[in-house]
């Protein structure tokens, strides 16, 4: 159960925006006169609290007393020139998120905050995301999530599988990230179950058949995605499924390259005599990892485990019947 301190702390970071009483009853799932106690409490703070009056009803937020718009024309610029970008392919979303992250960075009120990235905008840096790229996005379905994200409300959706197209669901979730992963652009969110679980969920926007927003505000959830990713090679996989510890002689010095430049999480545990080069993973083997082992099989050895090894035996057995066939 959340102490009185951890109620106070997420008023005040559902209040990043304005919202009323009964929306934050809502989103804290307490009575209404739970909130005003709470408001009480940060009326005797130094916190920035505002209350004003709109359509008729009383909103609160938090805020500095002195506010200034830094770069404003730049901003609207940058806003105009966001129209331009398409968004129905990877690329595409790059540069808006480029173009995003450059308005996010300049619209600022605290003169201490105020920092731009670096960031590139080269037109002779090209990626090249693959034959199996994601190039059916909706621009409609990405911008409403942007949105929503933005706005901290949760969404409905009507997903559908990935491996039966008739078969689709319709859930309501809280937006929390986009993220492009190995070609696949992903909805980062969670669901009804999330209070429970502490598991985030994954959903292809490509299979997102229609998305409509709520105004049921969200507490902003903390996401990483190193803890996120964590065990996963490739693509995203079931979080249940157990990570194991994998130990791999690596024979060739390209192989070898790569994974010293090796972006794993955790890290991989390299090895290296003047004989031998071992690399020590702990992931969860799934389909992804086994189709990339088989790939690279003339140049390793797999020392553990050896169900691993057994299976793909058993992988170049059948690669082997079809060949033959």
């Amino acid at each position: 159960m959340a102490t009185g301190y951890e109620k106070i702390s997420n008023i005040k970071n559902i209040l990043c925006k304005p919202m009323t009483v009964e929306s934050m009853a809502i989103s804290m799932n307490c009575k209404a006169r739970t909130i005003y106690r709470h408001i009480q409490q940060l009326e005797k703070e130094n916190c920035g609290l505002h209350k004003f009056k709109q359509e008729g009803q009383t909103f609160y937020v938090i805020q500095p007393e002195q506010k200034t718009d830094f770069n404003q024309d730049l901003v609207k610029k940058l806003e105009k020139l966001r129209k331009s970008f398409e968004s129905d392919s990877p690329t595409g979303i790059k540069n808006l998120k480029i173009i995003d992250n450059l308005i996010n960075s300049l619209s600022v009120t605290d003169p201490d905050s105020f920092k731009v990235d670096p960031i590139s905008v080269d037109p002779d840096f090209e990626l090249d995301y693959g034959p199996f790229c994601d190039r059916n996005l909706k621009d409609t379905i990405v911008s409403k999530i942007l949105k929503a994200i933005h706005d901290g409300v949760k969404v409905n959706i009507t997903y559908r599988s990935a491996t039966h197209e008739e078969e689709q669901t319709t859930v309501t979730v809280s937006p929390v990230k986009l993220v492009l992963r190995i070609d696949t652009l992903y909805l980062i969110a969670a669901d009804d179950e999330f209070e429970e679980t502490q598991i985030f969920k994954n959903y292809v926007v490509e299979n997102i058949v229609n998305m409509t927003m709520t105004n049921i505000p969200v507490v902003k959830l903390s996401f990483d995605s190193k803890i996120h990713y964590k065990y996963t090679f490739g693509k995203w996989t079931d979080a249940k499924l157990q990570p194991q510890d994998i130990s791999l002689l690596v024979k060739s010095k390209w192989l070898q390259s790569q994974f010293k430049k090796s972006n794993f999480v955790p890290v991989a545990v390299i090895k290296e005599t003047k004989s031998r080069f071992v690399v020590d993973l702990k992931l969860r083997i799934t389909p992804d990892f086994k189709s990339w082992l088989l790939g690279v099989l003339p140049d390793v050895e797999i020392l553990k485990p050896a169900s691993l090894k057994a299976d793909m035996k058993n992988l170049v057995k059948e690669a082997m019947k079809s060949l033959q066939g």
